[in-house]
């Protein structure tokens, strides 16, 4: 495959650059992301879920949870200190003392020179530009902000390349 692919410039990359190079572009793992409770509006999919089908399973309880306010939200978040420690799956998110929510993912960018990740946030706290508290191991309180999704190359110029 390398040799067949030199002429176009073939690179090796592995599984850890493949799920940065997702966590820059926004996009969720299934089960890594996303838990047994989560709902579609909650992870920004309600795109993912057909309106134009007669009946599908779970149409009834999607309907009832989408008529319900919700309770957190997926937003991307990043840290504008490159020497902040990278938050790991499960730390706690923060927001008026009290725990909010949960890093989903979280990576260092080398192209962005900074860590970026997914977390659930209340929903009032996932508009781009609100301050994002996560609380990394006992003690320690590091800041970051939420920010817009993808993190890199929002208007997919690299893609139309």
């Amino acid at each position: 495959i390398m040799e067949a692919g030199r002429d176009e410039g073939i690179r090796p990359f592995g599984v850890e650059a493949q799920r940065l190079l997702r966590l820059e572009k926004g996009h969720i793992i299934v089960g890594q992301d996303t838990d047994g409770e989560t709902i579609p509006a909650e992870a920004g999919m309600t795109w993912a879920v057909s309106r134009k089908k007669p009946f599908f399973v779970g149409e009834r309880a999607i309907e009832i949870q989408m008529r319900r306010p919700l309770t957190r939200k997926l937003a991307g978040f990043a840290l504008p200190n490159p020497s902040d420690p990278v938050p790991q799956e499960g730390h706690l998110v923060i927001s008026g003392g009290g725990i909010a929510g949960r890093v989903t993912s979280a990576a260092f960018s080398p192209v962005l020179n900074k860590v970026v990740g997914l977390a659930y946030v209340a929903p009032l706290d996932a508009e781009p530009g609100r301050p994002i508290g996560i609380r990394i191991g006992a003690t320690r309180l590091i800041e970051g902000q939420v920010v817009a999704l993808p993190h890199y190359d929002p208007g997919n110029v690299r893609q139309e390349m």
